[in-house]
């Protein structure tokens, strides 16, 4: 399995790779690559599908690496739940969106006095964006966590046979 490091240097090849396959699909759009490419960046050095260990994404969070302290406790590493494409993102996601929910709340009680919502609606597409490519930085590493097990497997099973 290729490490962190070998992983953010995959997706910052692989990110001009996708503008260039998006923009022969016929996405022109600025606002998307804007979006996408923060989702890209975060999906890259902060939402890997790692966050299941105490990998180099993990540390990139600094002193709010807390955050991650149940996931990584509760998921188990390389599973369904953390390295799959799209449900491994959701979980994520969705564990993030839980954990800081009482921030949520005092956010939208104290200082934004029950508006929250509404400065979040009008932004829904630029996240859903942002997800999309969350979610193209984790394929990323799946696909390379997949083909370095595989080609490493494919090894072992030579020297058996040739031994």
């Amino acid at each position: 399995m290729p490490s962190g490091k070998t992983h953010m240097k995959i997706n910052i090849v692989a990110f001009p790779i996708l503008i260039i396959a998006l923009t022969m699909w016929g996405v022109m759009d600025r606002v998307f690559y804007l979006f996408f490419g923060i989702g890209f960046i975060i999906g890259t050095y902060f939402l890997t599908p790692d966050m299941d260990i105490k990998s180099d994404t993990y540390r990139n969070w600094g002193p709010f690496r807390f955050i991650w302290f149940f996931y990584l406790k509760l998921i188990p590493h390389r599973s369904f739940l953390s390295h799959s494409i799209v449900i491994g993102d959701i979980v994520r996601i969705a564990y993030f969106v839980l954990i800081l929910s009482p921030a949520w709340y005092l956010l939208n009680e104290r200082v934004l006095n029950g508006e929250l919502w509404n400065y979040i609606v009008p932004y829904q597409t630029n996240i859903g964006i942002s997800i999309i490519g969350i979610m193209a930085a984790s394929t990323l590493h799946i696909v390379a966590d997949f083909i370095s097990t595989r080609s490493k497997r494919m090894k072992t099973k030579r020297r058996k046979r040739a031994g």
